[in-house]
């Protein structure tokens, strides 16, 4: 993530005509593909990619307890069908169909707001006291946090009425308890499940199909006020219309928004001007029975952006990991995880929406389709090897398969102290399930800010 008090340093840079004298400017703000292409001596591409080797490793350390766990405990759960979240300091964002909700991750009740039954969300507050004609529930949308905020998309719940969604930003801050800090009104053919959100400390990104012009738009809105930055429009791709229900994912990766519609496309464009600035198709899947697949994240590591993508739902096949290059979008490898143990070879498992947690991904992995999650297949992000060629396409995943005990727990749970470093939430399909290894772990496991 860019930090927000630097974005001015880019366009300061490149109007002094001589980009390769500000790659250390380059390294502090963390844009590391930009400071690595214009590094003109071997010491200046050394200390650039000793930044990206202690990044990576910083990540990878801060969620390395969660390659320790053998055994996840299911320690409490919300069965809404269609759910959002996001994960954040000790707490979870969730968008439901009544509208924004704000839980402890310790004990899954709400923060503020809520009702102790947790029926009531944080945002529209009034909303579960409206439940009769012409009131109808809304559709779930996505949500994020950043920089103290819950950013999320919510439906207005009058039925007919022809409003469109708002984006709504609550302030977190404890003396604030959720308070509204401003809407934005998006337009009403909005299709809300197939809209991307993303966020930083000074901008807000939302992107959607408009199935009526056949276009993908992308907005960026200044996070103090919501104030338009820029907007962009182009064609989506030729049979669109079936990919309406899935998302549009989009990602602030150093000084990139990386948008990735359903189909296999993404368009990179600066995330302070909105100028594009590279375009690809990702190939078809290297299964041979999983040639379509569905981009599920968008992640990064220090100098690359991963794309994480599986099989459509229901269909046979390994998930994948693509590792692209954050300054052509050209890929540079591929790998798929091997899973070994658990699942029998006459089974062929399904895999859920993966969670991405610092240097790690994980999977929800049942035998079938129709079956709940039972393991997690957890995987390092893959990370550029300099003692390796550059230019070899073979990237090896570290994988495991673990398993998920969804029976009543026999030990003391995890202290509350400790929750916000040893518990991950993961979308199982019909709801979210809150997990945490089933053994004692040592009290100096280090917590993760993400």
């Amino acid at each position: 993530m860019v930090p927000a008090g630097l974005l001015w340093l880019g366009p300061l840079i490149a109007a002094e005509g001589n980009p390769a004298a500000g790659w250390e400017q380059l390294l502090e703000q963390g844009w590391f593909s930009q400071a690595r292409q214009v590094a003109d001596t071997e010491a200046a591409r050394r200390a650039v990619a000793e930044a990206v080797r202690a990044v990576d490793e910083a990540n990878r350390g801060r969620t390395a307890w969660i390659e320790q766990a053998d055994r996840w405990r299911l320690v409490w759960d919300r069965p809404e069908a269609g759910i959002t979240s996001a994960q954040a300091n000790r707490m979870v964002a969730l968008g439901s169909q009544h509208g924004l909700h704000l839980v402890s991750l310790a004990t899954g009740q709400p923060v503020w707001g809520d009702s102790p039954g947790g029926g009531g969300p944080l945002f529209p507050r009034l909303r579960p006291a409206m439940q009769f004609a012409p009131l109808r529930p809304g559709r779930p949308g996505p949500v994020t946090i950043a920089a103290g905020r819950l950013i999320g998309l919510v439906d207005r719940p009058l039925a007919g009425s022809g409003l469109g969604p708002l984006l709504a930003v609550l302030d977190l801050a404890p003396a604030a308890e959720g308070r509204l800090a401003w809407t934005c009104e998006l337009p009403s053919g909005l299709p809300l499940p197939a809209a991307g959100l993303t966020a930083t400390a000074s901008a807000c990104y939302v992107a959607w199909p408009d199935p009526a012009a056949g276009t993908l738009e992308l907005i960026s809105l200044a996070a103090v006020d919501g104030g338009l930055r820029w907007r962009r429009s182009w064609p989506l791709a030729a049979g669109f219309e079936k990919h309406l229900q899935s998302p549009v994912l989009v990602a602030s990766v150093q000084h990139l928004v990386v948008v990735a519609p359903p189909g296999g496309e993404l368009v990179a464009l600066t995330a302070d001007t909105g100028n594009e600035c590279w375009r690809v198709m990702l190939p078809a899947m290297a299964a041979a029975t999983a040639s379509e697949g569905v981009i599920d994240a968008l992640a990064a590591t220090g100098d690359a952006l991963v794309v994480l993508r599986r099989p459509t739902a229901g269909g046979p096949g390994l998930p994948e990991i693509d590792r692209l290059s954050l300054l052509s979008g050209n890929a540079s490898a591929a790998c798929r995880p091997t899973v070994v143990g658990l699942v029998k070879a006459a089974d062929e498992p399904a895999y859920g929406p993966p969670l991405v947690r610092g240097g790690h991904v994980l999977w929800p992995v049942s035998r079938s389709p129709a079956e709940p999650a039972r393991w997690l297949l957890v995987c390092r992000l893959p990370v550029k090897d300099s003692a390796t060629d550059a230019s070899a396409p073979v990237l090896r995943a570290v994988c495991r398969l673990t398993e998920i005990i969804t029976e009543p727990p026999v030990e003391p749970p995890v202290a509350d102290r400790m929750a916000g470093s040893r518990r991950l939430v993961v979308n199982v399909g019909e709801g979210l399930w809150c997990l945490e290894p089933a053994v004692e772990e040592p009290d100096t496991v280090q917590s993760d800010p993400s």
